[in-house]
């Protein structure tokens, strides 16, 4: 976003939308197929299609790893425990 205000991006009422809401907005990168027909009949599809893809290329995301709490706690564990060692040998003491 470098700096500029984050912007709610609302999911458009749609069931393909809905579906992969999760995906769209979340921890995960998505890659969109788009189907298209150079029929005319499917012009309004074809079109509509091509828009959702034009505007989905707009939204960003920022994943981040997801971890259980269990973890998140084991890691903040074996930080301190790292600190705690290199204070003991800055401190002189052997390990």
């Amino acid at each position: 976003i470098n700096g500029a205000a984050r912007v709610h991006v609302p999911y458009r009422d749609a069931k393909l939308t809905r579906l992969l809401q999760d995906a769209l907005g979340g921890n995960a990168y998505a890659a969109i197929l788009c189907c298209v027909s150079r029929a005319a009949a499917d012009a309004s599809h074809t079109t509509s299609t091509l828009r959702f893809a034009s505007r989905l290329k707009s939204v960003t995301t920022a994943p981040r790893k997801n971890l259980d709490p269990k973890d998140m706690e084991i890691l903040r564990l074996r930080r301190e425990n790292a600190k705690l060692r290199a204070a003991l040998v800055d401190d002189g003491m052997r390990l």
